[in-house]
C-alpha cells in the first residue's frame, strides 16, 4: 500500500506509514485511551477519507452521543451522512454544528450543498451566503453560489458572483467561462465573447469554451444583437 504522512490527534507522524498501519495505530490509541475520544474521531475521520462510510458514521454517532457538544464530530457525522446520501441526517447533524458554533465557516457550505442536493435552492443560497458572510473569499462558496444562481435563472446574480470570485481569483479559467455563459443568457454578446475567450486564453485546450466563442463570435456581428 501506499506510504503517506498522517495527524493523530494533532501529532503528526514523522514516518510514512501503509493504510493498514495508520489504522492499526489508531486502533491501539483507542484501546489505550477509551475516555480520550480525540482518538476515536481519527479514526473515524480517517475512514471516512477512506471511502467506509458505514464506519465513520458508526463511530461519529458513538462521538456525538458521548459528548453532545463535540462540533467537529458533529460535522464529519454530517458529510458522513451526505456521502451516504443520508440527506435528512446531514441538514440535521449540520445544523446541530451551527447551533454549537455559528462561525463554522465550512458547515454552512456544506449545509448549502446538502440543501442544493435535497432540492432545497433558496436554503442552499442562504446557507452559501452565510458561508460568505464569514470566508468573503472562499472559492469553493463562490463558484458554487455562481453556479446555483446560473442553474435557476439568475443571470446578473451569477454575473456578481462570478466577478467577485475573479477578482480574488484572476485566474480562474471556469468562472470566466460561466460568466460568460450568464452574460450569453442575458444576450450580452460582446461581454459573453470577452470571457469566454479569456477562458480559452487560460486553457487553450478547453473545447466549451472554443465552441462558445465560435457561436458568440456569429452574434456578435450585429450591431443590434442578431436578426
Amino acid at each position: 500500500m501506499k506510504p503517506n504522512h498522517f495527524s493523530f490527534a494533532g501529532e503528526k507522524l514523522t514516518d510514512p506509514v501503509t493504510i493498514k498501519e495508520a489504522v492499526d495505530i489508531l486502533k491501539k490509541k483507542v484501546e489505550q485511551h477509551p475516555e480520550d475520544l480525540t482518538y476515536l474521531h481519527d479514526l473515524a475521520w480517517y475512514y471516512y477519507l477512506h471511502g467506509e462510510i458505514r464506519k465513520s458514521i458508526t463511530m461519529f454517532e458513538k462521538i456525538v452521543k458521548k459528548v453532545p457538544d463535540f462540533a467537529s464530530a458533529h460535522y464529519h457525522l454530517g458529510l458522513s451522512y451526505f456521502r451516504s446520501a443520508n440527506l435528512v441526517k446531514a441538514i440535521k447533524s449540520l445544523h446541530r454544528v451551527i447551533e454549537l458554533d455559528q462561525d463554522f465557516t465550512m458547515a454552512y457550505y456544506w449545509l448549502g450543498l446538502v440543501y442544493y442536493r435535497a432540492g432545497h435552492t433558496h436554503q442552499a443560497i442562504e446557507s452559501l451566503l452565510n458561508c460568505l458572510k464569514r470566508d468573503p473569499q472562499s472559492l469553493i462558496a463562490l463558484y458554487d453560489l455562481g453556479i446555483i444562481y446560473l442553474t435557476i435563472g439568475s443571470h446578473k446574480e451569477a454575473i456578481k458572483v462570478f466577478k467577485k470570485l475573479l477578482n480574488a481569483y484572476p485566474e480562474h479559467e471556469s468562472a470566466y467561462y460561466h460568466l460568460g455563459r450568464a452574460y450569453k443568457n442575458l444576450e450580452r454578446y460582446h461581454e459573453a465573447l470577452f470571457n469566454f475567450n479569456k477562458a480559452l486564453e487560460l486553457n487553450p485546450s478547453d473545447y466549451l469554451a472554443k465552441r462558445m466563442v465560435e457561436s458568440v463570435s456569429i452574434l456578435t456581428q450585429y450591431p443590434e444583437g442578431p436578426i
